[in-house]
């Protein structure tokens, strides 16, 4: 469980580090703890008296995103940047609203696996399991597991086809996906341009809405980010009311391949959002779940291999395999590939959007399955891209939120997805969810980890 929020910044940094000397050499959560940094920046912050929602709170930074005077390792072992010379803009944000960086959190390669597994330098642990390890979802794991262990407060994550999403619902947080130019990318190490996202994972929408507030708006190192909206966050925590909104939900047809556990609490999470006055209205999506998976990964191999060509080249014998071999799929992609895989993505949100226009948001499962023990992974399947790749194809703000646990204590996720720019909208609806339900403020048993 996170410390508690009363105590000062520096008791706060004090705390998390002992509690991550205790549990990191197990969870293996980050890639890099800056002790110092912290210390330096929690004393500041109580020496100043900063205030706000976001202040004296520490932060994981997946090892994607840069920070000054620290190597960006992208999960490789070999770092992609020996010595980053300033901190990426999210960074930058975060720290403005007097957030304390307390280490890079561990990541998948080149942030490219949703599984969360990393053969070169560790894969971190679901804490949600004492007994057997679990998977803990990708790339964004470290980032999920260090808020899920209370190992940190909040973190940062990146997505291009589920990366935020996916762990956060196997490690029971809140994560989004914004939409695409809503917060800069600058100082993030890329993997598919066109999809590329960063973003917030914390336990609560209310801690996704604060850092988001702090993140989104315009930055000229970023032209993606030219007409980004600041975080109208009025608009979120207004409480207006469910009643007269429709939202489209999936016929069992589009459960199929569903867990019964995930599809019950589905069906139980989208019937509390209708308790609260939404209108439900079942029936398919214009352009299915299942249809946007090989595409988004045709169109996310091909950039990523613009992308890292070289380093495969140089490097790849010191590459996690897997990797690897994902990457080499993007070889044969070509650029003739990416120009009719980027205007069939252009027709498919065109129709989408004219149809999501007559609802609030779509609402999916966001993982359907809980964390898999990690000995029994099969890489070669991708049951996480089942429902979270349409919102990278489509680009769609998603929301991943806890609406239940399993038989073994594992969490599930719904997902909400709405218009591009229209985050406030599927916020909004996340957070009239969690006032109504506690699934958000379960955490898991750490004392498995610590006996002995």
């Amino acid at each position: 469980m996170n410390e508690p929020e009363t105590m000062r910044p520096t008791e706060q940094v004090e705390a998390q580090l002992a509690r991550i000397g205790r549990l990191d050499r197990v969870l293996n959560a980050f890639a890099l703890v800056v002790p110092e940094l912290a210390r330096e920046t929690a004393w500041a912050v109580e020496r100043e008296g900063k205030a706000g929602p976001l202040a004296g709170r520490t932060l994981a930074v997946k090892d994607l995103l840069d920070m000054r005077g620290l190597p960006t390792g992208g999960g490789a072992r070999t770092p992609i940047v020996e010595e980053a010379s300033a901190d990426s803009a999210a960074v930058v944000r975060l720290k403005k609203a007097s957030m304390i960086p307390i280490g890079k959190a561990a990541m998948v390669e080149l942030a490219f696996g949703t599984w969360g597994i990393n053969r070169t330098t560790g894969t971190p642990r679901n804490p949600w399991d004492s007994q057997v390890a679990r998977v803990p979802g990708g790339s964004s794991s470290g980032s999920a597991v260090a808020v899920a262990a209370g190992l940190a407060d909040m973190a940062l994550g990146s997505d291009t086809g589920g990366s935020i999403r996916i762990p956060s619902a196997l490690n029971g947080l809140t994560g989004l996906r914004p939409s695409f130019g809503r917060v800069s990318r600058a100082g993030c190490l890329p993997l598919s341009p066109s999809m590329d996202t960063v973003g917030p994972m914390a336990w609560s929408v209310e801690e996704v809405v604060r850092m988001m507030q702090a993140l989104a708006g315009p930055d000229p190192a970023d032209p993606a980010t030219a007409s980004a909206a600041p975080l109208d966050t009025a608009a979120v925590f207004a409480g207006t009311p469910l009643r007269g909104q429709r939202l489209a939900v999936l016929p069992d047809s589009a459960l199929a391949s569903v867990a019964t556990e995930i599809g019950d609490a589905y069906l139980k999470a989208v019937a509390e959002l209708e308790r609260l006055g939404a209108r439900l209205v079942e029936l398919p999506p214009a352009i299915p779940p299942q249809a946007c998976i090989e595409l988004a990964g045709m169109l996310l191999a091909g950039e990523a291999w613009g992308c890292w060509a070289e380093r495969v080249e140089r490097y790849g014998g010191e590459m996690d395999p897997g990797v690897r071999s994902r990457l080499g799929l993007g070889a044969g992609v070509g650029r003739d590939g990416l120009v009719r895989l980027r205007t069939a993505r252009a027709a498919d949100q065109g129709r989408f959007y004219a149809w999501l226009q007559d609802y609030s948001a779509l609402l999916t499962p966001t993982v359907p399955i809980t964390a898999p023990a990690l000995d029994g992974v099969d890489e070669s399947n991708l049951p996480f891209s089942t429902y979270t790749r349409m919102a990278n194809w489509l680009d769609l703000p998603a929301l991943a939120l806890p609406c239940g646990v399993d038989r073994q204590g594992l969490p599930m996720s719904l997902q909400i997805l709405g218009l591009p720019g229209r985050d406030e909208a599927v916020l909004a609806l996340g957070h009239a969810y969690q006032q109504a339900t506690d699934w958000h403020m379960r955490r898991p048993d750490m004392t498995g980890f610590t006996a002995g």
